[in-house]
């Protein structure tokens, strides 16, 4: 992950890992949501990757922190 900045503003994407099902990738939505900064979450359940825009300076670390209350893990999509 050196390469991915650790703040971002606009978009960033992630694959979320051990997610089998869309009703796992939609708890992992709703907590992303959550995050202070986040406009929006798009789900994409074939790839199993989130896409999360952000209208403010967000730490992917909070990213991340939603993400593992959900019970999985994720890693940045270059």
């Amino acid at each position: 992950m050196p390469s991915t900045p650790r703040v971002f503003v606009g978009s960033a994407t992630v694959r979320v890992l051990g997610a089998a099902c869309g009703h796992c990738l939609d708890a992992v939505s709703a907590a992303v949501q959550r995050v202070p900064g986040v406009r929006s979450v798009a789900v994409d359940a074939t790839a199993g990757i989130v896409t999360v825009v952000v209208d403010a300076p967000t730490d992917r670390a909070d990213i991340d922190a939603a993400v593992r209350l959900t019970g999985h893990g994720s890693v940045p999509v270059r």
